[in-house]
């Protein structure tokens, strides 16, 4: 008798289930990949490569603002590693893919957390409500209104000192209210604070953006009395662009070269403060992982290029101007910026320490160029007490 026996056979699961399965590995290579780039443009040393240089740097610098993503990413992809286990290269990618997510968040966390307090409910909290208390028009020049806000404290035993800030942006773009929450911050620790606009390149010559703060500060001292604030007592403030610009009317008071750019008498600031700024233009180009970019900004601010006019570009430069009777500087850098690497904070800071000027030099690891966009950032939240603490000792 013969006995006949069925082959084993496999039911192939329903066509949407495969395509699902399909679509859920896919997008695990894809979060996987982007991660895996993220990651090394993040960690890896910046390489040679003309243009692409410049956009590697951009993705590392993004990677602060996308913690929360990263966060999720971590998560999602160590979940994909454990359910894809029968696909060796998968598994292996998804793993890979999330400790490089979790080591970009917790390497910057854990490296200025190491220097100072901070705290991960402060990373995800919104920043201040900003509402200047008023807006005046400082000067009118050419038929163009230079406008300022003003952020006033809500109490004082006397007049307030007073911060002017100039903002960033590459001398060609930005605005006043760009780093409106640090604005009011710096209102609500006691200060009167001014943001002021200025002429942006490439229209004008750069003389004019220095000889505008120059005019702005004028103002503020002939106008302090009105706002509750203390006309001997003016610090300057900036970031980027405007931390350069900040330094420049500190530095060079007096200069018939660089006089204001409206009739006003011209004082030394009590203080000046820097954040992730350009010092020696000269050797920017060459100093950055964004030569590129570099390269733009000067050009368009200066009016040409170095090897064009090597003079301009010294003459522009803080650290030219770097001597005995300057005013207290804080010189703050981020140790991962790309555009503004720490060499140029470093050798201002060395050149006043030479020169006896009071310098607090603040590097922070793993900040990126333009960190105080980013109200709970590592890097913000370290600056923060660190300018309290420098304002404390030289503008109060």
């Amino acid at each position: 008798m013969t006995t006949t026996t069925d082959a084993p056979h496999t039911t192939r699961k329903p066509l949407p289930a495969r395509i699902l399965r399909a679509t859920l590995r896919a997008g695990t290579w894809t979060v996987a990949v982007l991660v895996l780039l993220m990651a090394i443009a993040f960690f890896g040393a910046p390489l040679p490569l003309g243009p692409l240089e410049d956009t590697t740097s951009v993705i590392a610098m993004l990677v602060p603002w996308s913690t929360g993503l990263l966060l999720a990413c971590t998560a999602l992809l160590a979940a994909a590693a454990v359910l894809a286990r029968r696909r060796r290269a998968l598994t292996a990618a998804a793993a890979l893919a999330a400790l490089a997510a979790l080591g970009m968040t917790a390497t910057p966390w854990a490296a200025t957390a190491a220097q100072t307090d901070v705290s991960w409910s402060a990373y995800f909290t919104a920043p201040p409500a900003a509402e200047p208390d008023a807006t005046a028009t400082y000067a009118t020049i050419d038929g163009h209104d230079l406008d300022l806000d003003v952020y006033l404290p809500e109490h004082t035993a006397g007049p307030a000192p007073a911060v002017v800030y100039v903002h960033g942006g590459g001398w060609s773009s930005g605005d006043r209210d760009d780093s409106a929450p640090w604005q009011q911050w710096l209102s609500d620790q006691g200060y009167a604070v001014f943001s002021i606009d200025y002429r942006l390149a490439p229209a004008p010559r750069w003389e004019d953006a220095v000889g505008d703060v120059k005019c702005a500060l004028g103002w503020v001292r002939d106008h302090a009395a009105t706002y509750g604030a203390d006309a001997a007592n003016v610090s300057i403030a900036g970031d980027s662009a405007g931390g350069h610009l900040s330094m420049m009317a500190a530095y060079t008071v007096g200069d018939p070269a660089l006089a204001p750019s409206c009739t006003v008498d011209e004082a030394p600031v009590a203080a000046v403060m820097s954040w992730f700024a350009p010092t020696d233009l000269a050797s920017l180009e060459a100093d950055s992982d964004m030569p590129d970019s570099a390269r733009g900004y000067l050009t368009a601010f200066l009016g040409a290029g170095l090897t064009e006019e090597p003079g301009r570009y010294e003459a522009a430069s803080p650290l030219t101007y770097a001597g005995p009777g300057l005013p207290p500087t804080m010189i703050v850098q981020g140790g991962a910026d790309r555009l503004v690497p720490l060499e140029q904070g470093a050798a201002l800071a060395d050149a006043l320490e030479r020169a006896g000027v009071p310098v607090a030099a603040v590097d922070l690891p793993w900040a990126h160029h333009g960190f105080t966009g980013q109200w709970g950032s590592w890097a913000s939240q370290a600056l923060r007490p660190a300018v309290v603490d420098f304002l404390a000792e030289y503008a109060r």
